[in-house]
């Protein structure tokens, strides 16, 4: 009885969540935490740091690459992303 909730979660989800993810080895319980504000503090924690990094726009092709019909480029190609200058 003391696993039924596992049970239960791999019925519906149908995933093991006493299964390790990366090696299928069994894990156990380390804690129970039940602080809104400790289990607020940790998600917050988590997606901090799986947040994808920051990266600068898809670079555009050089004029002499352009299909005739493009449109001029707008920026600096040279860096392989638009600048920020106003002219």
């Amino acid at each position: 009885a003391t696993r039924f909730w596992a049970a239960l979660l791999q019925q519906i989800f149908e995933v093991d969540p006493l299964a390790c993810p990366t090696c299928q080895g069994a894990m156990r319980i380390v804690a129970c935490i039940t602080q809104s504000s400790v289990i607020d503090r940790i998600l917050t924690h988590l997606r901090a740091r799986s947040a994808p990094p920051a990266c600068p726009p898809t670079p555009r092709l050089p004029p002499e690459d352009a299909p005739p019909d493009a449109p001029p480029p707008r920026g600096d190609l040279r860096r392989g992303w638009p600048s920020h200058r106003r002219d």
